[in-house]
């Protein structure tokens, strides 16, 4: 058994610095404090913020421009003001989403990271540290350049200095990995709700990172449709049966359930987008390798139990395992200040 990035630990561990994997209690942060470390997983369908010291944000990845009171997730910056989370789909109107535009990730990161901040209690001053996921880290130059700078923006009605620093970027579905104990050989699947993602490692070095470009969306996708006749001929709502689906139950509302539509649509979402990645990590488990699955698909309602019975072991917290492990990236990388994880090997 190995750990990934075991040359990083190993370097660590040699020099008494050892990565902090529980978050402080946010009652001992100094009032002046400023720097922190992050991870940020701004995800298709939601974004989580895991700031050390605090509890992690999840929040939906809408962004609503319209006029609203000071709540959580309120921005106002370069003299646009706008709503990011579940406040911005409680407006009941237009709002833009991550997962309507692949380059949304990109364009929409500064404004949903401040967004995310504006739910946690305000600091007048904000250095974040981060270690960011994306889905192509390819893109990773143009993330940085949205993301990196000094901001001076109104989180929830008050307001505050943020510099954001990003430490690296890494791919999807990765920090659920960092600090884990891993078999010597290992496949991944990452149910998101844009892609899914198959990725095989071996000795703790990734060989493989495949995305598909079918996720939790598309099966939203044909329940809205499939509903219709449950929702007097209109397309159901997407944003509403993705409340339902997280809740973990089938009610779009107080007087339509759509459990028969939801069954129907998660056995013709399994057979015609997801059963090729399942098929190739059924076909490396039989080459000896453990299969574990981490995303929040994984608790969508009756799919788990499927996942299971095919031997695969769903990590614990697999929605924000990703974002846990970008933070002890982050804090990682921070202590270790003049090593960089290409040099060591990772």
């Amino acid at each position: 058994m190995g750990y990934i990035w075991e040359p990083l630990r190993v370097y660590l561990m040699n020099r008494g610095i050892v990565p902090h994997l529980t978050p402080m209690n946010s009652k001992s942060i100094h009032p002046n404090q400023k720097i922190f470390c992050a991870g940020f997983d701004n995800g298709y369908g939601s974004v989580k913020l895991f700031v050390d010291g605090f509890d992690v944000i999840r929040i939906p990845s809408y962004i609503s421009k319209e006029e609203m009171e000071d709540v959580p997730g309120r921005v106002v910056f370069n003299g646009n003001a706008y709503t990011v989370g579940e406040s911005a789909f409680r407006t009941g109107y237009y709002f833009e989403r991550n997962t309507d535009s692949n380059i949304n990730k990109i364009n929409n990161a500064l404004i949903t990271l401040l967004g995310a901040l504006a739910h946690l209690p305000h600091r007048k001053a904000w250095h974040l540290k981060v270690v960011v996921s994306l889905h192509d880290v390819g893109l990773a130059s143009d993330l940085c350049q949205v993301l990196n700078g000094e901001y001076k923006p109104l989180l929830a009605g008050k307001p505050s200095d943020v510099k954001v620093e990003v430490l690296k970027v890494v791919p999807e579905g990765m920090g659920a990995l960092f600090g884990q104990q891993l078999p010597k050989k290992l496949t991944v699947l990452d149910f998101g709700n844009g892609t899914t993602l198959y990725s095989r490692y071996n000795l703790g070095k990734r060989e493989v990172h495949t995305p598909y470009a079918f996720g939790v969306e598309v099966l939203i996708g044909e329940i809205a449709k499939k509903m219709k006749h449950l929702n007097g001929g209109k397309l159901g709502d997407l944003s509403k049966i993705r409340f339902c689906l997280e809740m973990g139950h089938t009610k779009y509302s107080r007087d339509i359930d759509i459990k028969d539509v939801y069954t129907t649509c998660l056995k013709e979402w399994y057979e015609g987008y997801l059963k090729k990645p399942v098929n190739l990590a059924l076909d490396a488990k039989h080459q000896g390798d453990e299969i574990w699955a981490i995303g929040g698909g994984c608790l969508l309602p009756g799919f788990k139990k499927l996942l299971e019975k095919n031997d695969f072991q769903i990590l614990a917290n697999p929605v924000e395992a990703n974002s846990s492990g970008l933070l002890q990236m982050a804090k990682t990388l921070n202590s270790a200040t003049n090593v960089s994880m290409e040099s060591l090997g990772v």
